[in-house]
């Protein structure tokens, strides 16, 4: 069985990218549902990922205090809906 990975990619940039996170969660929401993904006839265990990428930051300890909390909440979804959280 292999495995199939959905990647979500969304930006924290700004208020207007909220908007494009809530639509990565819908997504993941629709993605971590998946049973019986097949392609060619193999049978394929669905991953859900949501990839956030941030602009102007190198890393994590550079956000600010406010991505940080969408960063805390974002991983709270993740670990209770069983997604993965990439942070670009």
């Amino acid at each position: 069985m292999g495995e199939y990975r959905k990647i979500k990619n969304s930006k924290i940039t700004n208020p207007s990218s909220l908007e494009d996170i809530k639509d990565g969660l819908l997504k993941m929401i629709l993605f971590t549902n998946l049973e019986d993904v097949k392609a060619d006839g193999e049978k394929y265990k669905p991953i859900a990922v949501l990839k956030l990428t941030v602009e102007n930051h190198l890393n994590e300890n550079q956000l600010s205090s406010s991505q940080k909390e969408i960063l805390k909440l974002l991983r709270a979804e993740a670990k209770v809906n069983k997604f993965q959280i990439v942070l670009k």
